[in-house]
């Protein structure tokens, strides 16, 4: 009996054993592989991305492996180092996707978006690091070990990080940088020190305990530096960590973006510290019909039509790319002739009455993203001044060229990425439109536009982008025509857009679009008539590198 007890408690031990055994070697091909990809690809600290780029299969491998096997729940080392060569692997794989690219910064969303799958969840960069890897640990090291892609980060170590040696990696590398004199610089004669932009950007988790920036970094340091010298932060180097001397790597000046921009800047999307766009917008309305109170379509019998042109500027002012700015200049013209067959583009030179164009309106705009976290939402606001007089065609000017109103412009954008082909965009703006002269009552004293629009894309390739749309745009005012304080405040009209169009990319710089919309739906209310007409969009944009 007890010879039988004996046998069950030593399989019991051999099961338990084995499992314990099975728990730690879990990950062990993982880091095994990640470990020959790392020393086959980092050299001198820096990245053979051309490399990685020409046969991304084993850098795929281990991404894959990831998304099935991966957890983002830090229990101990195990995961730990699991994400820290996680976080490594994805920007390395950020950058070989974009490649060539002079900077992360030069890539939309690089931190911010969600194109990384760990345990079949989406994550980001940002999210990554912030949200799990230092939330859950509270470990400032990991600042010294998770590598950005830039030459101010600390380099990019030739090793996979493991679970048994990560006390030892995470010291080792955080006393390389802090003895690293590019790093770390000491300026003894000054009695200062200059740390990078880290230090500055995430103080709070080297500060954790009351602990000064000094303390933490002579922990490390093998030369300590006296406590009463001040600190500055010198400005990081967001250049590639490209190793520039091996497998034909390309020099950041002489970079040739092979990416199509239509990925990188969808709406949402800001752009870097002095990168600009010009956008020359141009939107050609035309109708024969209107719809009534009732929404009843009732033909006018002769083609009226406006073009907006709009040329728009936008620069880049900020480091962490989350503030652009702006201006918009507004051409306005407008014709009035032709019979109901008569062509859409007859404004461009068709039989018409009267044809009429006039600068219309400029103003600044700024463009934000107000929450860090969504990289995929931003605002954008424009004030619009009317510079013509009569733009509305009630005096002396025989046609409706533009609005003759003060436009204060909201626009709210968000990006979805649904699949590697697919996205959605969506855009609800808040338009406040405010009559210029009171004399003038033309449709509404002042009136608020809110139009919602939602596009469905297609890329078949990084160059085409194809689309459908659409768009349901209430507007809202005063149901009177006239400044009387107690007329009622309420729906004015309502218009639903459906509509297709498509993008190219001609150059790596330069693109078009080209679009079409038909006013499905309309309603107004007495007196006030609802467009019923059809709409072509022509675009030309250039973004700089």
């Amino acid at each position: 009996m007890k010879a039988k007890n004996y046998i069950i408690l030593a399989m019991l031990a051999l099961l338990l054993g084995t499992s314990g055994a099975d728990a730690q070697q879990k990950h062990t091909k993982f880091f095994q592989d990640a470990g020959e990809f790392f020393k086959a690809n980092v050299i001198g600290g820096k990245v053979r991305y051309r490399k990685v780029k020409n046969d991304p299969r084993q850098l795929n491998l281990l991404l894959q492996y990831l998304d099935n096997q991966g957890t983002l729940d830090v229990k101990g080392n195990e995961e730990k180092a699991l994400l820290i060569n996680a976080y490594n692997l994805f920007v390395i794989k950020g950058i070989v996707n974009n490649y060539p690219v002079e900077s992360p910064l030069k890539v939309a969303g690089f931190f911010d978006r969600k194109d990384f799958r760990v345990g079949g969840k989406n994550i980001s960069l940002n999210g990554l690091e912030k949200e799990v890897l230092i939330k859950q640990t509270q470990d400032a090291r990991l600042h010294f070990v998770l590598v950005c892609a830039a030459i101010g980060c600390p380099k990019i170590a030739t090793f996979a990080y493991v679970p048994e040696k990560l006390e030892e990696q995470l010291n080792a590398r955080t006393r390389l940088a802090m003895n690293d004199p590019y790093f770390t610089r000491v300026e003894k004669t000054a009695e200062r020190v200059e740390l990078s932009q880290i230090f500055e950007w995430y103080k709070k988790d080297f500060t954790v305990g009351g602990q000064t920036l000094l303390q933490f970094v002579n922990r490390y340091r093998e030369e300590q530096i006296p406590g009463h010298y001040k600190i500055a932060y010198y400005t990081y180097d967001w250049t590639v960590n490209e190793e520039a001397d091996s497998q034909g790597a390309v020099e950041p000046k002489k970079l040739k973006k092979e990416n199509s921009n239509l990925l990188q800047f969808t709406p949402s999307q800001l752009f870097a510290k002095g990168q600009y766009e010009i956008n020359f917008f141009n939107n050609l309305y035309s109708q024969t019909a209107v719809r009534n109170a009732q929404g009843d379509r009732v033909s006018s019998g002769i083609r009226t039509s406006i073009l907006t042109s709009s040329l728009q500027y936008t620069v880049g002012v900020s480091e962490n790319r989350r503030v652009n700015l702006g201006a918009d200049l507004v051409i306005g013209g407008g014709s009035v002739g032709g019979s109901d067959e008569s062509s859409h583009f007859q404004f461009l030179g068709g039989n018409t009455s009267a044809r009429d164009l006039a600068l219309a309106a400029i103003g600044p705009r700024v463009k934000f993203q107000p929450f860090r976290r969504w990289a995929f939402f931003s605002i954008q606001s424009t004030f619009l001044i009317p510079l013509a007089d009569d733009l509305e065609g009630q005096n002396e000017r025989e046609v409706f060229v533009a609005l003759n109103r003060y436009t204060f412009r909201n626009q709210f954008l968000a990006d979805f990425k649904l699949t590697e082909k697919f996205r959605l965009f969506y855009e609800f703006a808040a338009n406040y439109l405010i009559r210029r002269n009171k004399e003038e009552v033309f449709f509404q004293p002042n009136f608020i536009d809110l139009p919602s629009t939602l596009f469905v894309n297609y890329f078949p390739s990084e160059k085409w982008n194809l689309f459908v749309m659409g768009q349901y745009a209430p507007r809202l005012g005063r149901t009177a025509l006239s400044d009387d304080p107690t007329s009622q405040f309420g729906l004015l009209q309502w218009l639903t857009q459906l509509g297709a169009g498509l993008k190219y990319q001609v150059t790596d710089k330069v693109g078009f679009e080209l679009s079409y919309g038909n006013f499905v739906a309309s309603q107004g209310i007495q007196g006030i008539e609802a467009g019923a007409g059809q709409v072509v969009n022509f675009a030309v944009r250039f973004i700089s590198l």
